[in-house]
C-alpha cells in the first residue's frame, strides 16, 4: 500500500513536469497557454484549439487527482499541492470561459460539481476583494 502511494505520488509529478516542460522547452506554447488564460477571444480558430487540447490534458490530470484523493489513495499534502494548481488555472478568465464552453461537458457529475464550486468560491472571493486573484502570468 505504501509503494503504491509512492508510485501515485511519483506518477503524478512526473505528469506535471512533462507538462510544464513542454512550456518550458516550447515558448510558443507557453506563450499561447499565458493568452488563453487571459481571454479566448484574441485566440486564431487554430489557437483556440491548442489551448483547448492543453486545457483538457491539464483537467484530465486533475479529475485523475481528484479521484484519487476520493478513493483515499492521495494524500491530503498532496491533495492540497494538486489543488493549489487547480486553483491557478481557475483564477484565469481564458481557462473558465473553455471550461463553461466545452471542459463541463467532457467530465463526470461529481468532478464538473468540485470544478464549479471551486468556481463559485472564487467568485465569492472576488465579490470581498473586489477583484479575482490571477497567478502569476509568468508561470
Amino acid at each position: 500500500n505504501r509503494a503504491s502511494a509512492v508510485q501515485a505520488k511519483l506518477e503524478s509529478t512526473r505528469l506535471l513536469n512533462d507538462f510544464m516542460d513542454l512550456l518550458i522547452q516550447h515558448p510558443e506554447h507557453n506563450q499561447l497557454m499565458l493568452q488563453g488564460r487571459k481571454s479566448l477571444d484574441s485566440l486564431s480558430p487554430d489557437e483556440y484549439l491548442r489551448f483547448s487540447n492543453m486545457s483538457l490534458k491539464a483537467f484530465w490530470f486533475f479529475s485523475a487527482g481528484y479521484f484519487q484523493f476520493r478513493q483515499r489513495t492521495l494524500a491530503e499534502g498532496d491533495w492540497f499541492e494538486l489543488r493549489a494548481v487547480i486553483l491557478y488555472w481557475l483564477r484565469s478568465q481564458g481557462c473558465r470561459d473553455w471550461w463553461e464552453k466545452l471542459g463541463r461537458s467532457m467530465f463526470g457529475d461529481d468532478f464538473v460539481g468540485f470544478i464549479d464550486s471551486e468556481i463559485a468560491n472564487l467568485a465569492a472571493q472576488q465579490a470581498v476583494s473586489g477583484l479575482l486573484p490571477q497567478g502569476d502570468p509568468n508561470v
